[in-house]
């Protein structure tokens, strides 16, 4: 898949090319590191508000820590796409700019969000109302940088108003370089079934990449998606939070890779946020790396409630020494099962 002057490839020839949707509160640099290099070829930054980028705060400090940047642009594992939204044109090219000068190698705007509070304002899929002002969005952010613009969108704003085959025309028309289409309208936000039969039809009349998005729940979905549609690439979202090995074609991990993983990214979420605030936002990926765990478990309990980098750590270590040395299926369990392994049962 071409993006301007990058060419994404697979991870292996059999596979779909695979990216990390931006997700708020999930995309920050650690997580997306992590994905990246488990084979995820373009990662996204959690939205930000071009407002925000504007305003110069200690919260748009961190959301502009794009300390991974120099990582993908010395080994090409992955690309670096930040995510803009926002209902100031000259705001959003501005922090279009922004984003450019910090490293971000693909500027991502955002037509899509459907949190009510959002579309209020004028921004994310409230453009699906007005795509005359979404071709100004997209054709000023073109023109004021110099990386790849893309979108990201949704098919329509319901069922009676789907609008995507023009949606799809006035970004092309406007610069963009890549549109990334989820399967559902604004009134459905999450729920129902995403319509991959739209995706399908915006791929054959689209001149630009096509990344299919909505209803990716595992590695089986990505390749039913692309079959399906022959969109040039997948885009995961809140499927890779509790599987990232998502991105490396697999259905899930050893128990012993998901500890493992969770120690690093405890370690890597500390660096980058501090102690407590890395531990807090660490462990709602580890509810997730460790579903099988029953909810009553003194062990789930223990990592849950751990408030120190060190006491986290140590909690894992010591459940990884305790495993059997043969233990490498996919966890996935019930609470018999995970009781005759020793780490169930009520505490």
């Amino acid at each position: 898949m071409q993006l301007g002057p990058h060419l994404l490839t697979p991870l292996r020839p059999e596979m779909p090319i695979l990216t990390l949707a931006p997700m708020a509160g999930v995309g920050n640099w650690v997580f997306r590191l992590i994905c990246a290099r488990l084979g995820a070829r373009m990662v996204g930054v959690e939205f930000i508000n071009c407002r925000t980028i504007a305003e110069g705060s200690r919260r748009a400090e961190r959301l502009l820590d794009f300390g991974d940047a120099q990582i993908y642009g010395e080994t090409g594992i992955s690309l670096l796409a930040a995510q803009i939204y926002g209902n100031d044109l000259g705001l959003i090219a501005a922090g279009a700019q922004e984003f450019e000068r910090r490293g971000a190698q693909v500027v991502d705007i955002n037509f899509g969000c459907s949190v009510p509070q959002i579309l209020r304002k004028g921004c994310g899929a409230a453009y699906l109302r007005d795509l005359d002002r979404l071709y100004q969005a997209v054709r000023q952010t073109v023109e004021a940088v110099q990386v790849p613009v893309i979108v990201k969108t949704r098919i329509g704003w319901d069922a009676e108003s789907i609008n995507i085959l023009e949606v799809v025309r006035r970004v092309e028309d406007a610069g963009a370089k890549a549109i990334a289409i989820h399967g559902r309208t604004v009134v459905q936000k999450y729920q129902g079934q995403a319509d991959w039969d739209w995706i399908a039809r915006a791929r054959e009349v689209a001149s630009i990449p096509v990344l299919g998005n909505g209803d990716v729940f595992s590695y089986a979905d990505a390749l039913r998606m692309q079959a399906h549609t022959g969109c040039q690439a997948v885009m995961v979202g809140r499927a890779a939070m509790g599987n990232p090995w998502i991105f490396a074609g697999r259905r899930g991990a050893s128990l012993r890779e998901r500890i493992e993983l969770a120690v690093e990214q405890v370690r890597l979420m500390g660096q980058y946020k501090g102690e407590r605030t890395g531990v807090m936002e660490t462990r709602k990926h580890l509810a997730l790396y460790f579903r099988g765990l029953p909810r009553t478990s003194e062990l789930r309990l223990r990592i849950l409630r751990a408030e120190t980098q060190a006491g986290l750590v140590a909690v894992l270590e010591e459940w990884a020494e305790s495993l059997p040395a043969d233990i490498e299926a996919d966890l996935t369990l019930s609470e018999e099962e995970a009781a005759a392994l020793g780490w169930g049962g009520n505490g």
